[in-house]
């Protein structure tokens, strides 16, 4: 009798893809300190890839997606002065991260201003819904 070679691929695509997931998740607590958004990213693609098999990790994901807003609005708040405040200090940081990474030859000042740099591009484009405004160009533009 010969079996079903269909079956035992997916089942090889289960499990690999939960174990890459497995692996994703098991980096954020390493990678989340670093300074940027850190293991944000990839705790959202951990759970990603882990809902594709499993319905907890989509009730995760979603409970994530319909958070995510709210906690935008408690660190970006709509009063214009903290608005303001957030993009003198990320253009700052910019700014700074740059001059470091230009007059220094040591790596690890180097790649820490790299960080400083990504993480202050971060907020500027979280701030003042930037990244609504953004996204709404891309989708248009498909």
């Amino acid at each position: 009798m010969k079996k079903n070679p269909t079956r035992k691929h997916s089942v090889i695509r289960i499990i690999g893809t939960d174990i890459v997931a497995i692996l994703i998740l098991l980096s954020v607590p390493f990678i989340g300190p670093l300074p940027g958004p850190g293991g944000i990213p990839l705790l959202l693609t951990g759970l990603g890839l882990l809902s594709i098999n499993h319905s907890w990790a989509k009730k995760w994901l979603h409970y994530a997606r319909k958070h995510s807003k709210s906690l935008r609005n408690m660190v970006f708040p709509d009063v214009n002065w903290v608005k303001w405040m957030w993009d003198i200090i990320s253009v700052l940081l910019i700014l700074g991260g740059t001059l470091v990474n230009l007059y220094t030859n040591w790596w690890l000042l180097r790649s820490l201003s790299i960080g400083i740099m990504a993480g202050s591009t971060t907020i500027f484009i979280m701030n003042r819904s930037r990244i609504d405004w953004l996204d709404k160009k891309l989708i248009h533009k498909r």
